[in-house]
Order: structure tokens, then sequence, then C-alpha cells
């Protein structure tokens, strides 16, 4: 089994906080993580997918919570929203007989559908609860390498370059993509694995939260959707392209952000540039694997000939960044940047009151012209950190212009 970073985050927020929540996507590992390197001696487990725990967990949640009584991990838990209230009484007396400190680490509840258990844990237990999204696995947790948040330090980056990869070999993760499902069992079909995927997806996940009244238009509108992961998201023309109304391509799209299978980027601005700014967001698939099946995709060669290989290879920078922040529990906001003249910026990076503005590129050779872009950005009131473009290269060098060329390898 590989090594999650994510643990050592888990295991920081159960000193701090009373109550965990860990959310996440579907097969990502949540249940097996929890169960095998949390659990351990001290905390029961109990999971919701269990019809007749669910059952008593709806119609009586204080029963329930006597029984499975705390330290206690509870999973699928936004399946019985009735025990969020009942969980915060019982914390809120905890801290009042034990204390704030003595009382951490009392629940861990998970989950898939993550609006949901944000919704219920804001109402019945802020300031309780510490929130985490868990992710699929990263290039640094595939090759055991030590993980750290990104940035544009090129002598932290140069140390990091240790995985031997050419082009494609990367493009082999990307269309096997990162479930750990897939590495578990290296021999197993991506295929298969897949269609298994989206079949329970359409089947719990969906009819939990919307009526889809036509499955055909949905699946094809996923399809759809997947081959333009990494493009700005024009609800119309979806609408037109799949044959729906624009607001139910816009509640299709609420609920996939909802079900963590995609997730937007919005656009960067600051005041004196605000009315150049396009203002629709990015869309990114969560795994370069279910997008290149979703396309029909079924080789590395398929997708380096294919038009959609800069797109692909955009979204798995986008996602190992995001994974690189969100493994330590930080939830990084990340922009892009294009404006009614077609200047773009894929990634603007703000962090601890700097900058720094990075292209993404598949290919290997690059000059001035490439980040013509960052000029938008050169009065930005931020401190100004390295620039770079992210591209499959073997080793760091840097432009003319001061930009850094930065191995995929190294992030």
């Amino acid at each position: 089994m590989i090594n999650r970073r994510i643990v050592e985050t888990i295991k920081d927020a159960i000193k701090h906080y009373p109550v965990v929540l860990l959310t996440g996507p579907r097969q990502i590992g949540k249940s097996t993580l929890l169960y095998k390197w949390i659990k351990g001696d001290t905390y029961s487990y109990v999971s919701l997918d269990d019809k007749l725990e669910l059952a008593m967990a709806k119609s009586d949640p204080k029963t329930f919570l006597s029984i499975h009584e705390a330290p206690l991990i509870i999973d699928e838990a936004q399946k019985a929203p009735e025990l969020f209230p009942v969980i915060e009484k019982i914390v809120n007396e905890s801290r009042l007989k034990l204390g704030n400190k003595e009382s951490n680490g009392m629940y861990i509840l998970s989950g898939s559908q993550r609006k949901q258990l944000l919704d219920e844990s804001s109402e019945s237990l802020s300031g309780r609860v510490a929130i985490l999204d868990m992710m699929n696995l990263s290039m640094s947790e595939i090759y055991n390498r030590e993980s750290r948040v990104f940035d544009t330090d090129i002598s932290a980056l140069s140390k990091r370059i240790s995985i031997n990869l050419n082009e494609t070999g990367i493009f082999r993760y990307i269309v096997r993509g990162f479930f750990p499902g897939l590495y578990d069992d290296p021999d197993s079909k991506t295929s298969m694995f897949y269609s298994s995927y989206i079949s329970t997806y359409l089947e719990k996940d969906l009819k939990d939260l919307i009526n889809i009244k036509d499955e055909v238009k949905f699946i094809n509108f996923l399809k759809i959707l997947a081959s333009n992961t990494g493009e700005e998201l024009v609800y119309d023309n979806y609408a037109k392209q799949v044959g729906v109304s624009t607001n139910t391509i816009k509640s299709w799209v609420s609920v996939l952000v909802k079900t963590s299978v995609i997730y937007l980027v919005e656009p960067y601005n600051e005041e004196s540039i605000v009315k150049r700014v396009i203002r629709r967001p990015k869309m990114y698939f969560f795994d370069t694997g279910l997008a290149a099946y979703l396309c029909g995709i079924d080789s590395s060669e398929t997708l380096q000939r294919s038009f959609l290989k800069g797109r692909f290879f955009e979204t798995f920078v986008f996602n190992e960044v995001r994974k690189s922040f969100m493994n330590e529990g930080l939830m990084q906001k990340l922009y892009y940047y294009r404006d009614a003249d077609q200047n773009e910026i894929d990634l603007v990076l703000v962090r601890d009151a700097s900058m720094s503005l990075i292209e993404i590129k598949s290919g290997q050779e690059f000059n001035a012209s490439s980040t013509k872009g960052f000029k938008k950005l050169a009065d930005t009131k931020f401190n100004k950190r390295n620039n770079a473009i992210i591209c499959t290269a073997d080793k760091i060098s840097i432009l003319n212009d001061g930009t850094y060329i930065i191995p995929v390898v190294a992030i």
C-alpha cells in the first residue's frame, strides 16, 4: 500500500480539534486510510453504508452515538445529517467537563459528498471541526518522495528531480490516472475500473443529489466536458451541444463540483485590470485517467498525438499543484488570467504576499514569446517570486527574461 501524506495531516488535526472532517471523491481510499492508518486501538469505526447502522443513525442519533462512543470514526457521515447536532452537544459537554484540549480527537467524519458535509458541519460544528480534503495519489506519493507544497523556489525544486520519466512515461500516468486501486493492483485494466466507477457514481452519488431524467444526455455531457478539461466553462455552448437547457447544464456542473469530479478555477484580477479580464472560470477534471476514459483515450501514444495533449497535461500539472497543498491541509486558491485581448497566464499563484506567474506547456523548447502574458501583471501590488514554465523538460534552465523552465517531475 502506498503511504499517503495526508495521514500525518489528519493525525495533527486530531490533536487540535474535537472533530475532523475528511472529504474527497469516491474511490480515493478514505475508508481504507481511516481504518488501517488512523483507527488503531484508539478509535471505533462504523460505516453508514451499513443499512442497519444508517437507519439507527437517522431515526435515533442519540442512541446511535451512545452505542458507538467516542473516540469514533463515522464513514459516509453525510448520509445521516441528524448526527451532527447531537455530536455538537456531546462535544460541548465534554469541553465543559474535561476541557478543550482534552476533548480533541473525539470524532472523525468522512464522506464523498463534500458540499453536504460542509453544510452540515458548518451549521452544527462551527469552530469545532478541522476540514481536510483528500485527493487521489500524487506523483510524490507514487514514488515515495518527500511531499512539499509547490512554489517556484529553484533551489528546492532542483533537489526533487529524482524521478526518471520521459514525456511518454509522464503521459502513461496521465492516461492511467491516480486512483489508489489502480496502483494497489498494477495489472488491473483501467477501462474496467472507470466503467465501474461511472456506474457506481450514477447509481449512488447522483441519485442522492439530483434527478437525472436523461442518463444518456448526462453521459454525453460528461464526455464533452472531459474533452474540455482545462478550458473556460461556457454553459450556453454545452447546452447547445448536449441539447438541454442552460439551467440544466448549470445544475449538472454544480453536482459534479459537489461530488469532486471537477473543480473550477476563478480568473485573477486586480483593480487596474478588472474591466479587461474574462470573468468565466476554468474547469478541470480532478483525475486525468477518468477524463481520458470518457474521451475514449486508451494509451499515452494516442493522447500525445491528440489535440487534447495540452489540455490533459495542464490538468495533470494543476492537479499535482493542488494536491501538494491539500495534502498539508491547506486550501490554497489557484487562479488563471485571460483578458479580452487573449493575453493568458495558465496559473497565478499568490501566497505569503508574493506572486508567481506560471505557464504550463507540454513541449520542451520555449522562448520569451511563451511568457508574453506575464507583462499584464508586471505592476502587481504583491511581491514577485520566480516566474516559470512547467513542462516535460529533463532539467531546470532559464530564459533570457528570467523565467525558469521547470520539469514537471520536480513539482
